[in-house]
């Protein structure tokens, strides 16, 4: 059960960041910020440092990729910080609490804590998230568009937006939601360098 202890001095809200400190690699890189199509990207966003303002727990991150990418797909398993159950790769979830819904790929964890009784239901919506502190890593591998349809000098954008469990989980509170998505470019080049056979001078 969460317990919130306030201590009212003055009639003043407070907003803060919940992440005080992450950062997303992609491998392989792109070579002057440029890919070739069809390259396979794993990507790994590591929240290292986490303060979770109004008993906020990490509850998850949705993954929005721009055109230029397909095949989204999970690697591995979440950092389980709090061991009370697990990260799924879900398409949406919507919070049983506030009733925003998510509809865009990325890892929520389903907890027994803050939700229904008994085993996991593998619904990230109806529970608490994994705990007030980090850190935690999620991966995700995703693939750039071929030429056609997409086309040279095209954006391969990338935003991974964050959530608490007062926001997409089954407490109410917002004090996260002021927390930036973390961003990440790179540009498509489909002009792929043209290769010629041996050329003999008599």
């Amino acid at each position: 059960m969460k317990l919130l202890w306030l201590l009212i001095l003055c009639p003043i809200l407070s907003f803060g960041q919940c992440i005080l400190s992450d950062q997303i690699t992609a491998n392989p890189a792109p070579v002057g910020g440029l890919y070739l199509p069809g390259t396979v990207v794993t990507f790994t966003y590591t929240i290292s440092s986490y303060q979770g303002l109004s008993v906020n727990w990490m509850h998850g991150i949705a993954i929005n990729a721009g055109l230029g990418w397909t095949a989204v797909t999970p690697v591995g398993t979440p950092t389980n910080n709090s061991g009370n159950g697990t990260w799924l790769w879900v398409n949406s979830v919507t919070s049983s609490a506030t009733g925003i819904t998510v509809s865009r790929p990325g890892w929520f964890y389903d907890s027994r804590i803050g939700g229904p009784p008994g085993p996991l239901d593998g619904n990230p919506g109806n529970n608490y998230g994994d705990g007030l502190t980090g850190p935690w890593t999620f991966r995700w591998r995703a693939t750039v568009v071929g030429c056609p349809p997409g086309q040279d000098g095209a954006t391969l954008s990338l935003i991974i937006e964050n959530y608490a469990d007062g926001e997409t989980g089954s407490w109410i509170n917002y004090d996260c939601q002021s927390d930036p998505s973390e961003s990440f470019q790179a540009i498509l080049d489909c002009c792929q360098p043209f290769v010629t056979g041996q050329i003999l001078h008599n």
